[in-house]
């Protein structure tokens, strides 16, 4: 098989996982730095991995309850980081309390 004709199978593949619903993701492949999407629970990059057998990806779920007990500790999180804005005077110790107040809705956008 030719290179062309691999990259042709492997854009047919990407094509079928996202009829299928993958989804595209921001980062690229750590290892190759191409595009990598999220399939039945599992991130895929479409020059390193093997799209060809898309019905033997296998689905993996996260813990139980994990998503709801990462929700309330950054929920918790946030109130005390809160809760310490009202009486820092410090500028940057306020800019910092910012930035991580932002980082944790960040990560409950992710986890929803």
């Amino acid at each position: 098989m030719t290179e062309v004709d691999k990259d042709k199978d492997k854009i047919s593949g990407a094509a079928e996982l996202m009829r299928k619903g993958a989804t595209l993701l921001g980062e690229v492949c750590p290892r190759c730095g191409s595009l990598q999407v999220r399939y039945k629970g599992r991130t895929l990059c479409l020059s390193c991995d093997d799209l060809s057998d898309l019905d033997a990806v296998e689905i993996t779920k996260p813990a139980e309850g994990m998503p709801e007990d990462l929700r309330g500790l950054i929920l918790s999180k946030i109130q005390k980081i809160s809760d310490a804005l009202r009486t820092e005077e410090d500028i940057e110790r306020q800019a910092k309390m910012a930035d991580l107040i932002l980082l944790y809705i960040e990560i409950m956008e992710r986890i929803k």
